[in-house]
């Protein structure tokens, strides 16, 4: 068996999940969280200081569930990389990387000196052409997510997009639609992947995120960040509840965010794609009540909340959570779990 830790770190909590891979199975062997030191950490303002709080958060958090395992996977911030679906001639595998660094150019708002590429070829047609999704990321961004792995004591096997560890969990899960989106709502900011098959078409990051729906609510409502998110998590954008003095709070700023799912939707559509068939929520801000079904009523299709333990071997350990109602908030570390060792 090969085992492998994946590491979220988020602006509020760092969460941690360790499978077990046996054949083509997963198994659940340990599962975490602990608040992030602080959100400035990942800002152009980092120091030493910051990194060596989060890896002694990690290591704390490793400690307290016995992990063995030294192989760990992580992803970079979407909000802080830069990613596009480029168009290329047919070309080598060895010509890719030399052409993407020239198409870089036109999409990467940094000297590319700066910066490291990755990528995937998504699709080929028959004349050869190619469509490769491709990742940008700064080089002090990557080199800090390194010093904090060392730090943590972990060989850290993989630096990857969040989009990436999303569409192996659902490749994992078996989601067989043509077209899907994944919308991931976290703190301060919110995902949307769009993947056709299996392949990553658009990936992109909108600084909206459950703060910003639980600040609408404090603004309006005169209540302390506390006891409005009390409100939130309890009430959401449901109709009848409070008179729906929480929901009509709420839905300018989640009506922006509607928006935003909405644009991209079309775009996939407009470049000659299928219409998106499944809309996926995950992250910390997804199952506020009434969400779901409010995103079904303005976009028209179907909407789920991801679950990203239902086909894996959770029996060997007692979890702190309840992974059927909770598990979603741990989607991505799921999915970089499932990454397979060097």
């Amino acid at each position: 068996m090969s085992q492998m830790i994946g590491v979220d770190i988020g602006l509020k909590s760092i969460k941690v999940v360790i499978l077990d891979k046996n054949q083509e199975n997963y198994v659940l062997t340990g599962i975490g969280e602990v608040a992030s030191p602080g959100t400035d950490w990942i800002s152009s303002q980092t120091t030493s200081k910051n990194i060596e709080e989060v890896s002694r958060s990690i290591k704390v958090l490793l400690k307290d569930l016995k992990v063995t395992t030294k192989l760990a996977s992580t992803a970079l911030p979407e909000h802080e990389t830069v990613s596009r679906l480029v168009s290329l001639p047919p070309l080598k595998e060895t010509e890719i990387r030399d052409a993407l660094r020239f198409e870089a150019e036109t999409f990467v708002p940094y000297p590319l000196d700066q910066v490291s590429i990755d990528y995937e070829v998504v699709d080929e047609d028959q004349a050869g052409r190619l469509s490769v999704f491709t990742i940008a990321a700064k080089n002090d961004l990557i080199a800090n997510f390194v010093k904090i792995f060392r730090g943590a004591g972990l060989d850290l096997v993989a630096i990857e997009s969040p989009a990436v560890a999303m569409k192996r969990l659902l490749r994992q899960m078996g989601v067989s639609t043509e077209a899907s989106m994944v919308v991931d709502i976290g703190e301060k900011f919110s995902n949307i992947i769009t993947l056709r098959k299996d392949n990553i078409y658009f990936s992109r990051s909108m600084p909206v995120g459950g703060e910003s729906l639980t600040r609408a609510i404090s603004v309006n409502l005169g209540l302390d960040m506390a006891s409005a998110e009390e409100y939130k998590r309890a009430y959401g954008i449901r109709e009848m509840e409070l008179e729906g003095k929480i929901k009509n709070a709420i839905m300018p700023v989640f009506n922006s965010m509607a928006e935003e799912i909405r644009k991209a939707m079309a775009l996939f559509a407009e470049n000659g794609e299928q219409k998106i068939q499944l809309l996926i929520l995950s992250g910390g801000g997804s199952k506020m009540p009434g969400m779901a079904e409010e995103l079904t009523r303005i976009l028209g299709i179907e909407v789920q909340v991801v679950q990203p333990f239902l086909k894996i071997d959770a029996t060997k350990i007692v979890a702190p959570i309840d992974l059927n109602a909770d598990g979603y908030r741990f989607a991505t570390a799921v999915g970089l779990a499932m990454r397979e060792g060097a």
